[in-house]
């Protein structure tokens, strides 16, 4: 009867064709997915099978951690010869009655070359472990790895919707890392859980996270006169600090204590007497983390205002391109004309301007044009009496619609 139960249990651990193999060269598993073995708590026997040319040992020992064990696993035969066709061991454990995963090593060495079986008994009473039990997210966000350990399949269920869970369920007897991730927090200092669930067992982790928040964009421009004041406000459930690395742009309110509250605050802005410029702020809380704004201010521009500017413009079509003459009024800081048609400018420094220009027809060099919007880019010489640079827009021409690409200079 012993015999009969012995090869049932090679049967079910192993999918084995009995026929003809190679003589091995040396020793291996007839599988290697059978060096990992997962068991049942009961006490019971079970088979490894394997190939060894060369005489063998077989050992069975337990993980370091639970010598303390009374009952102890055994195996059998404990050697044997060495042979061309496939060998067997079994090994007997006894039963898990405690609340945890006990751990196996089963041992062949033969001459100088050796195999080991992890056999990993999974527990009675279940078991479900994860590490950290809590954790506290930074302010601007990121993640924390969680290990959890179960001898069953289990799910994570998350409290409020700020955490992500990632995977949010699993399988037993597989090592795994779950990645509980947060979003850069707003709002308000905040606290959470995540819910581990296997069988009838639940672990907790609960989870926080401050609050660091500034109502500025994180590039502004400003214009060059002055002086005048920005608002905005400061969010932190943390004592916070801002610097500026520019005299010109002071804040009010360098330093403050932490609060569930927005603390108003005010930049000011002194005026422009020369080229354009641009400060940089640092607020910083006491966990170090940063953020970090720039202001740009504008030069003086007034000068450029009510200009003309005249010059020529290559466009290209598909296949058609053509060169022909071009000329610009820069209105002021706000607004172009170009060719006499009305333009918006985008941007506007002693450096750059950026302008674009809407058309329901325009006729250039024998063909016409219908709503045609173009962007124009351009840069001022360093005397600022010339300007070049590019274009880019699109048009209905003779019924097709096209991109128009293209360069222009100007001079005054």
């Amino acid at each position: 009867m012993n015999k009969a139960y012995i090869l049932l249990c090679f049967f079910i651990f192993y999918s084995c064709s009995w026929g003809t193999h190679d003589t091995p060269a040396s020793l291996r598993p007839y599988s290697n997915a059978s060096l990992i073995c997962n068991i049942a708590p009961a006490s019971n026997s079970y088979g490894f099978l394997f190939y060894s040319p060369a005489d063998w040992e077989a050992i069975i020992s337990c993980h370091p951690g639970e010598v303390g064990m009374l009952e102890r696993p055994s195996v059998y035969p404990q050697s044997g010869l060495g042979s061309s066709s496939l060998q067997s061991v079994n090994f007997t454990v006894p039963e898990n009655n405690i609340d945890q995963t006990l751990t196996y090593y089963l041992t062949i060495v033969s001459g100088e070359r050796s195999l080991v079986v992890t056999i990993r008994q999974r527990s009675e009473l279940g078991i479900l472990s994860v590490d950290p039990a809590e954790f506290l997210f930074p302010a601007l966000g990121g993640s924390v790895s969680v290990e959890l350990e179960s001898n069953a399949d289990w799910t994570a269920r998350v409290e409020a919707d700020w955490v992500t869970v990632a995977p949010d369920s699993g399988r037993g007897y597989e090592d795994a890392f779950v990645s509980l991730s947060a979003p850069h927090n707003r709002v308000g200092y905040r606290t959470s859980s995540v819910l581990f669930l296997a069988d009838t067992m639940t672990r907790v982790v609960n989870v926080s996270q401050h609050a660091f928040h500034v109502s500025l964009p994180l590039e502004q421009t400003v214009s060059f006169d002055g002086p005048h004041t920005v608002g905005f406000s400061v969010l932190s459930s943390l004592p916070w600090e801002i610097s500026s690395d520019a005299a010109w742009c002071s804040v009010q309110t360098v330093a403050h204590d932490e609060s569930d509250t927005a603390v108003d605050n005010q930049i000011s802005i002194e005026a422009n007497p020369g080229v354009r410029r641009t400060a940089r702020l640092t607020v910083k809380n006491t966990h170090d983390e940063r953020l970090n704004y720039s202001i740009t201010q504008n030069s003086d521009l007034r000068a450029f205002y009510d200009t003309d500017w005249s010059g020529t413009a290559t466009l290209t079509a598909a296949f058609i391109t053509r060169t022909g003459s071009m000329n610009m009024t820069i209105v002021d800081d706000e607004n172009v004309i170009v060719r006499g048609y009305p333009g918006q400018i985008l941007e506007f420094t002693d450096e750059t301007i950026r302008f674009q220009v809407f058309l329901d027809e325009i006729s250039y060099e024998g063909y016409t044009g219908y709503d045609v919007t173009a962007v124009f880019t351009g840069t001022f010489s360093a005397d600022q009496s010339r300007i070049s640079g590019t274009l880019s827009g699109r048009g209905t021409l003779m019924g097709i619609t096209l991109n128009v690409s293209g360069t222009w200079e100007l001079s005054r």
